[in-house]
C-alpha cells in the first residue's frame, strides 16, 4: 500500500518519529557549524588542534541546543497554539500542538539534556570555560522558561545570538587555545550580530500568534516596517565592516571574500521584506529559510577562508582538523542541496 505525502509528513501519536520531529534536529547544523567556526578561529591563531576538546564541545553544543528546543516547545506551547501561520522554520515543531506527544515528554527531555550539559561542563579544564558554559546554559534555559522568559520581554533575539553565535564559538575556541584573539572576537561579533537580525525575521513570522498570548518580542516591539528597516541597515553595516577591516589589513582577504560571498542571501531577504513576502505563506517559508541559512553558510565559508589563509601563509592547519572541516562542509552542502530541492518540489523543508 502506498503512503500519501500527508501520512509521511505526520508521524503517529507517541511514536519515535514524533519525538524526533519534536527535537527539530535540522537546526543542529547551526551548533555544529558554530563549534567548527570557533575551533577554526583558534587553530588559525595557534596552529594547534585537540580532537578531545572538539568532541566535548560538539557534544555540549548539541546537548544544550536540543535542551533549548525541548524547553521552548514546552514553555511556548500556548504561543504555538495561537500561531495560525507557522512556517517550516518558525512556530515550533507542532508536535505538542497536534497532540502527538504529551508536554511532559518535552520538559522531561529538556531536564535530561540539561543534566547532560552540566556533567560535560564539570569536566571542562578551566574555571573560565566552566563559567562560560554555565552562563550559556542558563541563558538558553531561561530563553522561554520562567521566571525570566527572556523571549517574552523583548530580550530573546539578543539572548539567542549571545548563546549560539556568541558564547558558542568563544567556548569552542577557548577550550582549544585557552585565549581569545582579536580575530576571534570580530568573527564572533559578526555572526552574533547576524543572528540578532535573523531572529528578528523568525519572530516576525510568529508576530500575530505571539501578540495573541501577550508574548513581547523585539520583532513585536519594532513592528514589520521598522523591523525591515533595521534588518536592512544592520546587514549593510556589517558587510561594510567586513570591507573596512579587510582594507585595513585586519581581516585576511580570504576570510573577507568568504563572508561577502553570503551577502546575496541578505539582499534576497531585504527585497522579500520590502515586497510584502511575509504575507504569503510559501514566500514567508523561503524568507525564514534563507535568513536561517545565512548563518551556517557564513560560518562554513569563513572556516574555509581561514584554512586557506593559513595555507597561503605557509602555516597549514593540522591535517586532522582540515579533514573534519572538509567533511563538515560536505555534509552541510549535501543537506542544504536536499532541502532546497525538496522545497522547490513543494514538499516543504524536512
Amino acid at each position: 500500500m502506498s503512503m500519501t505525502r500527508a501520512a509521511i509528513a505526520s508521524p503517529g501519536a507517541g511514536s519515535l518519529a514524533a519525538f524526533i520531529k519534536l527535537a527539530r534536529v535540522k537546526f543542529l547544523f547551526q551548533s555544529m557549524m558554530v563549534t567548527g567556526f570557533g575551533v577554526t578561529l583558534a587553530v588559525h591563531s595557534t596552529g594547534a588542534f585537540s580532537l578531545r576538546w572538539y568532541l566535548l564541545t560538539l557534544v555540549f553544543a548539541w546537548s544544550t541546543h536540543l535542551m533549548t528546543h525541548f524547553c521552548n516547545e514546552y514553555f511556548d506551547l500556548e504561543a504555538d497554539r495561537a500561531n495560525l501561520s507557522p512556517t517550516a522554520w518558525t512556530g515550533g515543531s507542532r508536535v505538542l500542538v497536534d497532540g502527538l506527544l504529551q508536554p511532559a515528554v518535552s520538559i522531561g527531555a529538556a531536564f535530561a539534556l540539561l543534566f547532560t550539559s552540566v556533567v560535560l561542563t564539570v569536566v571542562m579544564p578551566s574555571l573560565t570555560a566552566r563559567i562560560l558554559a554555565t552562563a550559556l546554559m542558563a541563558l538558553a534555559w531561561f530563553y522561554t522558561a520562567p521566571p525570566l522568559r527572556l523571549n517574552y520581554h523583548a530580550l530573546g533575539e539578543v539572548t539567542c545570538a549571545a548563546v549560539l553565535y556568541g558564547m558558542g564559538p568563544l567556548l569552542a575556541a577557548y577550550l582549544q587555545a585557552g585565549q581569545f584573539s582579536s580575530l576571534l572576537l570580530w568573527g564572533t561579533g559578526f555572526v552574533a550580530a547576524l543572528q540578532v537580525l535573523r531572529c528578528l525575521i523568525m519572530n516576525l513570522a510568529d508576530i500575530e500568534g505571539d501578540a495573541r498570548v501577550g508574548k513581547k518580542t523585539l520583532a513585536g516591539v519594532l513592528g514589520p516596517r521598522r523591523l525591515a528597516f533595521t534588518y536592512a541597515v544592520g546587514q549593510l553595516a556589517l558587510y561594510v565592516g567586513v570591507v573596512v577591516l579587510a582594507a585595513r589589513g585586519q581581516l585576511p582577504p580570504t576570510v573577507a571574500l568568504a563572508q561577502l560571498a553570503v551577502a546575496p542571501v541578505a539582499i534576497f531577504v531585504v527585497r522579500s521584506l520590502s515586497s510584502g513576502a511575509m504575507a504569503d505563506p510559501a514566500k514567508a517559508n523561503a524568507v525564514t529559510f534563507w535568513s536561517s541559512m545565512q548563518l551556517p553558510l557564513t560560518t562554513c565559508l569563513t572556516m574555509v577562508g581561514l584554512l586557506l589563509d593559513l595555507s597561503l601563509n605557509s602555516r597549514p592547519a593540522p591535517m586532522l582538523w582540515s579533514s573534519i572541516v572538509g567533511a563538515t562542509t560536505l555534509m552541510f552542502a549535501l543537506w542544504l542541496r536536499q532541502t532546497v530541492h525538496a522545497t522547490r518540489r513543494g514538499n516543504g523543508a524536512p
